[in-house]
This record gives C-alpha cells, structure tokens and sequence, in this order.
C-alpha cells in the first residue's frame, strides 16, 4: 500500500516533517550546541520502555509522513500562530495572557506535534485514531474526545520531550499488539519552557471521571476560561515525568474496574 499522508490521506508530495519546529533553533542553540531529547512509548501489548535519551539537535528531528500541501500550508501556519500565541514570549522568558483564540491554537499544535511524535515509531506503537488526524486536518482543533492542559519547565535536562502512550481499558478484549489504535491515548510533550499534556478516548464519559491535581497546570482544550501561562513556578524533570506517570496509573486504574 502506497504511503499516505497522516491528515489529508493524500499519497502525492509526501514531505519530511519536523517533528520540533525549526524556527526554535535561534532560541535554543548556538552553532553546535546539541540537545537532550527524549521519546517513549506505553502501550498494551508491550514491554514497558525507559524513555530514549540521546544528544541530538531536537529541530533536526524529521519525519515523512504529511504531504508537502498540508506541510507547507495549514501546519506552517498553525507553527506561526503558535509561536505568536505563546512560545515567542515564553522563549523571552515572559508570561502570556491567554483568551479562548490562543488556547484553541495551543491546543491545536500539541495535539499536531503528539501526532509526529508517535509518527517516529512503528505503526503498532502508535496510538492516536486516525479519525483524530483527519479531525485536527479538517477543523483546525482537537475533537471533542480530547483533553490538553498546559504548564512551564524549568528544568535543565530536557529541551525536546515526547512521551506518547496508548492503552486499553478493556483489558478482558485481548489487545493485538499489532494493531495501534488504543482505547486511551496521549502524549506528554515538552518543548523549551512549556509542558503539554495531552490525552483523548472514545471510551463514552472517560474523560469525564478524570481529575488533574497538578499545581499551575491549565486546561487548554476544551476552552475553560483565560488564564495567564507564567514561566514561573514550573515542573523540573521529576515532575514532568511524574505527571506522565499519574495518567498511565489513572489509565491502568480504570483498566482493573472496567469503565462505569
């Protein structure tokens, strides 16, 4: 089978993709500076995996799984409205007021680069529906089967994070390790001074029963209310991979009782 793009479908002028946007480098980096970057996978049916720890510079980081309209066209401009919204401020060591506008487009690039996160793995280690893809394509925002909640880093160790799992609630249904949609799925993303969390279900009220007691942590998505995202306090690299491991315990909770 001809390999497609992940959110149009299309199987012309497939693209290599950066996973962490390039403009980021004048940020990040001076001329051979390389960075700690991290990527994990959970899912059922799998070995559990320390996180991958490498030197590499994180804006090098491609993958050739869009096509070069969608590349080049909607994705290049939610980068840019992203960078506006939040991240060139947050660079420049500087909170940032957020209305309903900039969290839907906050919300929209986590969701996007927890997609090309999980794009580095095999097709049986991924865990995002493709429905989500083509929703994110179509509508420019996460679906309304999706969470995502902001927070800052202020740790040292990490500059590009990606921590995608997928699960099964219905453990009794016999997971195929092969197959890679996951009854529960998400991504905890980190990049420079923000932290992403990012998890979505079909499972009908799941969401609904979960409850985030991380301090200065915001819903972004499905919009709340604005809120100021401040550098400061933030998660150093204990807590951001704390976080990860209160929804996987979560996840598994519901794992053992079933969903109500």
């Amino acid at each position: 089978m001809a390999r497609q793009c992940a959110f149009c479908g299309s199987t012309a002028n497939l693209s290599k993709e950066h996973v962490w946007p390039k403009w980021a480098a004048e940020h990040l980096s001076g001329n051979d500076d390389t960075f700690t970057v991290y990527r994990q996978f959970e899912g059922d049916g799998f070995e559990r995996q320390d996180p991958q720890r490498w030197d590499h510079k994180p804006f090098d980081l491609t993958v050739k799984a869009v096509c070069k309209p969608c590349n080049n066209g909607w994705m290049a401009s939610l980068e840019v409205t992203a960078k506006n919204a939040l991240f060139e401020s947050a660079f420049a060591g500087r909170g940032r007021l957020l209305h309903g506008v900039g969290q839907r487009t906050l919300a929209a690039w986590a969701l996007k680069t927890a997609m090309m996160v999980e794009q580095t793995n095999a097709e049986a280690m991924r865990g995002i529906p493709r429905a989500e893809y083509a929703h994110l394509y179509e509508r420019g925002e996460p679906s309304a089967q999706v969470r995502v909640w902001v927070a800052s880093y202020v740790g040292s160790q990490a500059v590009a994070l990606g921590l995608p799992f997928g699960k099964d609630v219905d453990m009794d249904a016999g997971p195929d390790p092969k197959r890679g949609e996951r009854d529960v799925w998400g991504s905890t993303v980190l990049f420079g001074p923000v932290v992403f969390q990012v998890i979505g279900t079909g499972v009908p009220g799941l969401l609904d029963m979960l409850e985030l007691g991380t301090p200065n942590t915001y819903r972004l998505w499905p919009y709340q209310r604005s809120f100021t995202w401040l550098p400061s306090p933030g998660m150093d690299e204990r807590a951001v991979f704390g976080l990860h491991s209160e929804y996987l315990a979560w996840i598994d909770s519901l794992a053992a009782r079933g969903p109500d």
